[in-house]
């Protein structure tokens, strides 16, 4: 009996102080340095109206009036861009909702106002509009990220976003005898309605029909962070414990990448809190484990598949900074 009382007690103290230790997590991204991301100035001094255009084709509408500042007031756009994975991976940006469904992004970026230090906000009722760099494909929608205490990002999906999207006057069309657009202004859920009309006429005319649509003027009053995704769906979910081959590490960090998905997912452990639930499966999956302790660093790398459960061996071995790019991109 004071055998059992024991043996509970030292457990007891184990998961209070594997608890008391997250709660103290201050991970680490072991990709940080893979692609480093501009934080892109621009002066917009006094200007009333502008159009900017980032570095990556992100275009941003900028209206004073839309603001609650003074005439006078000097202004500044702060902007980051990321259009590929292994921009997303480099700053953490997972591709995860808050729901735990899977997105494929088509590009994320954050966006800044600022006067000196001050971050300024949109007056109630404004909305900022930009277009995405990239073009809009069937299923997309806009997601607004939300940071967690430990600076892991969840996306949430903003169903009330309107979208400027380019569409058939057929009232016009019908007129002239001639094929006439217009912009029509519509909620983000009707994109895929108008995109698919756009294809059709693509494929009844012999031009490029690029020019007049496909890249959507979007209105957000949150912009912060903002991520052009579409929700995937899965082949299963899967759940599983790690067993790993070292247990003197300081951070445990594990990336599940998808082959030829604009997709991952980061989590960010200590030793003791290694059992992984509910972890989508799409397409070829794999999974990146990286140990660090002090300044050295450990990896291994698995496929994971349906019948991936229950307690994984993990063999991690040391690995310099271009073997762990190596083990991510390849």
């Amino acid at each position: 009996m004071k055998k059992q009382i024991l043996t509970y007690f030292l457990v007891s103290i184990s998961v209070f102080s594997c608890k008391k230790d997250i709660a103290e997590f201050e991970p680490t991204n072991p990709f940080e340095k893979v692609v480093l991301i501009e934080n892109q100035t621009f002066d917009l001094d006094t200007i009333s109206v502008k159009e900017i255009i980032g570095e990556k084709g992100t275009k941003i509408y900028f209206n004073r009036e839309d603001f609650d500042i003074e005439d006078s007031d000097k202004v500044t756009l702060e902007l980051k861009e990321y259009y590929s994975r292994l921009e997303l991976i480099s700053d953490n940006l997972n591709t995860i909702t808050d729901k735990n469904e899977l997105l494929e992004s088509n590009g994320v970026v954050s966006i800044k106002f600022k006067i000196g230090d001050k971050e300024i906000k949109l007056k109630d009722g404004k909305k900022l509009k930009l277009k995405f760099a990239q073009q809009f494909r069937i299923g997309d929608r806009i997601f607004n990220g939300v940071l967690d205490s430990i600076n892991q990002i969840s996306w949430i999906q903003n169903s009330e976003t309107k979208v400027s999207q380019t569409a058939l006057n057929s009232v016009a069309t019908r007129r002239f005898g001639v094929m006439m657009f217009k912009e029509k202004l519509v909620s983000i859920d009707s994109v895929d309605y108008y995109n698919r009309q756009l294809e059709q006429i693509q494929n009844d005319l012999i031009e490029d029909i690029e020019k007049i649509g496909y890249y959507p003027l979007v209105l957000v009053d949150n912009y912060d962070w903002i991520n052009v995704d579409k929700i995937l769906e899965v082949n299963s979910r899967i759940t599983f414990e790690l067993n790993l081959n070292k247990s003197d590490l300081e951070q445990i960090s594990v990336f599940f990448i998808y082959s030829n998905l604009n997709s991952f997912i980061s989590e960010y452990r200590k030793y003791c809190d290694l059992k992984f639930i509910d972890i989508p499966i799409k397409n070829e999956s794999s999974m990146i484990i990286v140990g660090k302790k002090e300044k050295e660093l450990f990896a291994d790398k698995r496929i994971l598949t349906e019948q991936s459960t229950g307690r994984i061996n993990i063999n991690l071995k040391k690995i310099d900074s271009t073997e762990l790019k190596e083990l991510l991109i390849k």
